[in-house]
């Protein structure tokens, strides 16, 4: 193992005194915070407050707890987590094992985000190692859920986030039954003891959807339905959602792909708010709004809303009052109230054939987008619409969504994190 020892003193923020950003989707798991003071206009020059090179490829989101901040990348043929102070120190890189580099032009082998509470950091990647850490960069546990559970069964590159609730770390595994060489491989739901490690339940989701439409590359939420928090997971053509004691299917939502199209394959993940799934499918064709509840097939009577050629097939809506904020890949968004569906107002994005990878992230009343150049648009959100505010320009592709924490704006581009903030 390659660590650097560092003698340092952590001071870890409590919760209540910090919004740490956890997870990819944000204090709030729903890709919004609070309003934040960071500036709406900035380059690789202007107001950033510090940038750092990232030893290798990496498309996850930072997590942050406190001070510390923790990414992960693909380096030298190593699956690696890192940890940096608020001041852009390296505090410590700690070797996770054997990586597998990405496929697809825009993945890498470590597209899935950290998660981060106050007993550790707990990294995933496309290899298959998913490890817990501590706040100082020891290895408190790991395992490979490739060689435990199932070969890689995706046609691409790992996406899926682990999600933290309780005493729990979950991991849900969305892949082909059979992969393209003819083998077998499994789709399921794993936790974990967040403390030891060990297994506390595994449930298959084996759904049999048509060829590729099994792969999924979502992350799941957790949510109150019933009276109970319940593990709720977009892909393979159904929004299901789980016991948090067993991961076994409570309810199950279908008819997202009726006529059985192939190579539907699910990137963006659904949000939630107000008890409402928002569901963007059809790679992009189309979004709906679902009530979730009830216990088996809740197709029928859970469907509220549905609307087309608004839908992102990669970005996850982002979540702004009562209003779900929905980013294609070409630019277009729409604000849509989430009970009703009804669209309060639409506008453009500036267009260029690079794409929009990054789920969008409300802070305040600000909305930022990044393009896949490398190019950051902070809008002004109202009831009535969106105003650009900036069109910046950083160097180097921008894939993982930006990070909005107390007064700065953290943008991962292809080989450095840039901290955007007000200079003194």
């Amino acid at each position: 193992m390659r660590h650097n020892h560092i003698i340092l003193i952590i001071c870890l923020a409590s919760p209540s005194l910090f919004a740490n950003w956890t997870n990819w989707r944000g204090p709030n798991f729903n890709l919004s915070t609070e309003d934040q003071a960071f500036p709406s206009r900035f380059s690789d020059s202007e107001n950033v407050v510090w940038s750092v090179p990232v030893p290798g490829e990496g498309t996850s989101t930072p997590a942050i707890w406190g001070n510390s901040i923790y990414l992960t990348c693909f380096y030298d043929g190593l699956d690696l987590a890192i940890a940096l102070d608020n001041r852009g120190q390296k505090l410590w890189e700690t070797e996770i094992g054997t990586g597998v580099e990405g496929s697809h032009r825009a993945g890498t082998g470590a597209n899935s985000s950290p998660v981060v509470d106050d007993s550790g950091v707990y990294v995933y990647f496309k290899s298959g190692n998913l490890a817990k850490l501590s706040h100082s960069g020891e290895q408190i546990w790991k395992t490979n859920l490739k060689k435990e559970y199932s070969i890689d069964g995706h046609w691409w590159d790992e996406g899926t986030s682990p999600v933290l609730v309780d005493d729990f770390l979950i991991v849900a595994v969305m892949q082909q039954n059979q992969r393209r060489d003819g083998k077998k491989a499994n789709a399921y739901v794993v936790a974990f003891d967040k403390t030891s490690g060990k297994e506390a339940w595994m449930a298959d989701r084996n759904l049999n959807a048509p060829v590729e439409s099994n792969d999924s590359y979502s992350t799941p939420l957790v949510a109150t339905v019933d009276g109970e928090k319940q593990l709720v997971i977009w892909g393979a053509d159904q929004l299901t959602g789980h016991s948090l004691k067993n991961g076994k299917i409570i309810w199950r939502c279908k008819d997202f792909n009726p006529s059985e199209n192939k190579n539907w394959r699910t990137i963006a993940s659904h949000a939630i708010a107000d008890n409402v799934a928002i569901v963007p499918y059809g790679r992009g064709a189309v979004v709906a709004g679902i009530q979730m509840g009830g216990e088996g097939d809740i197709t029928k009577q859970s469907r509220l809303w549905e609307i087309e050629r608004i839908g992102s097939d990669v970005p996850t809506p982002a979540i702004y009052r009562d209003t779900a904020i929905v980013l294609t890949d070409r630019g277009m968004l729409t604000a849509v109230e989430v009970k009703s569906g009804e669209i309060k107002w639409q506008s453009n994005l500036p267009r260029k054939p690079t794409r929009f990878y990054a789920s969008p992230i409300v802070a305040g009343d600000r909305l930022i987008c990044s393009r896949e150049d490398g190019t950051v648009f902070v809008c002004r959100l109202s009831d009535d619409g969106m105003e650009i505010l900036a069109e910046n320009s950083l160097p180097g592709s921008a894939i993982a969504s930006p990070v909005a924490h107390d007064d700065r704006l953290y943008i991962r581009t292809a080989n450095r994190l840039y901290c955007i903030g007000r200079q003194s």
